[in-house]
């Protein structure tokens, strides 16, 4: 009971740290500028990749993570003014994390995925709208909970027996899709002042995100019919986004963010190799948001 709490307490916080602080909040001090946040993306992919290898002896991930913490903590008090060095170290810091976050769940602890990703987006919904230079304190706050629980997970041993699949790369291609066209769509509507539905509508965006949960959490259906399924809201999605329609759209849209991110988490957490996974997560994670960033950037859907 401890180690499911601590690893729904120790995931949600994490993520939550990555949506309010690095998504939202460096992302945003920085205005987007993809060449000063070059150093950050450049430290991800680099921390992302090291996760999966021996760190001179050091194998355990929860070992890895407390380590990745501790140094996310230390670089959080440096909010939000980083030079060239203490972004890339960020970068390093989270993209540790990425992997190493998913991979100590087992593909069926579906009920601690849930309430790790329901902090998640509750949270980050919540102050979303808060300024962006003065969310310091989250970022130690949201840090240091998660620290606490990795210490409290140390001598938790992940059951690699529970992870009996690995896949190809091409398995992953609709992942990465879904994530670009997230973070493309997610990017415009937070730039785009007359589709404002985190300050008008924060209510229905939680409760929406709870409803795609709870969605993917009780829905039976195959690998195909969610694809087809998470393909639909996202056109419905981009479509609203296209009309202006902010009401739907903070219905439609937050469930589709986290009906597809229970496929991305599961599909992930059923890696049985975790250098695999690490240099999976390159793609799925910086690479495909990367891209969807910079679409934005280039103003092709508003």
């Amino acid at each position: 009971m401890i180690y499911s709490v601590a690893l729904s307490l120790l995931l949600g916080f994490e993520l939550t740290y990555y949506l309010l602080i690095v998504q939202t909040g460096i992302v945003a001090h920085y205005n987007s500028d993809l060449a000063t946040l070059f150093p950050m993306f450049l430290g991800g992919v680099m921390g992302t990749w090291l996760s999966g290898i021996s760190w001179m002896g050091l194998k355990n991930p929860l070992h890895k993570i407390i380590v990745a913490l501790t140094l996310q903590l230390f670089l959080s008090f440096l909010y939000p003014d980083f030079n060239i060095f203490s972004l890339f170290l960020l970068g390093l810091a989270v993209g540790f994390m990425a992997p190493l976050g998913i991979y100590l769940f087992k593909a069926k602890q579906q009920r601690e995925l849930f309430f790790a990703l329901a902090i998640a987006y509750t949270t980050g919904t919540c102050f979303f709208t808060s300024a962006v230079d003065d969310r310091v304190f989250m970022a130690i706050i949201f840090t240091s909970i998660a620290l606490f629980c990795a210490i409290v997970l140390r001598n938790y041993k992940v059951n690699t027996e529970a992870k009996t699949l690995s896949y190809s790369f091409i398995s992953y291609l609709p992942l990465m899709l879904w994530i670009l066209l997230d973070s493309n769509l997610f990017e415009t509507l937070s730039r785009h002042a007359g589709i404002d539905i985190w300050s008008k509508e924060t209510s229905m965006i939680a409760i929406f995100h709870i409803a795609g949960l709870v969605a993917a959490y009780f829905v039976d259906a195959s690998k195909i019919k969610q694809h087809f399924f998470i393909a639909a809201l996202f056109i419905a999605s981009y479509s609203l986004s296209y009309f202006e329609l902010p009401l739907l759209l903070a219905m439609v849209y937050p469930f589709t963010i986290s009906y597809y991110n229970v496929v991305v988490f599961t599909t992930l957490s059923k890696e049985v190799d975790l250098s695999k996974l690490a240099f999976m997560m390159i793609f799925v994670g910086w690479i495909a948001s990367g891209l969807g960033l910079a679409i934005a950037l280039s103003r092709i859907l508003h």
